[in-house]
């Protein structure tokens, strides 16, 4: 199993079984449009931002693309 520095981010619980089972990482979901309302969360994801970067995996859809963007 490949180990990967960054941290990945993911939109939902199902996502992060399948990354799971394909990496050693770690991986941390947005529950969706949630993490616009969870602002713990987005601050662990600024502090892993800054020591291990991030890598953003999410549908391709209207909503995957709002939490890419922002």
């Amino acid at each position: 199993m490949k180990t990967v520095r960054e941290v990945i981010v993911v939109e939902g619980k199902y996502d992060a079984i399948r990354v799971h089972s394909a990496v050693d990482a770690i991986v941390v979901q947005t529950d969706g449009f949630r993490i616009f309302k969870d602002e713990e969360k987005r601050a662990l994801l600024r502090r892993y931002a800054a020591a291990r970067g991030l890598i953003v995996l999410t549908d391709s859809d209207s909503a995957g693309a709002v939490i890419r963007n922002h």
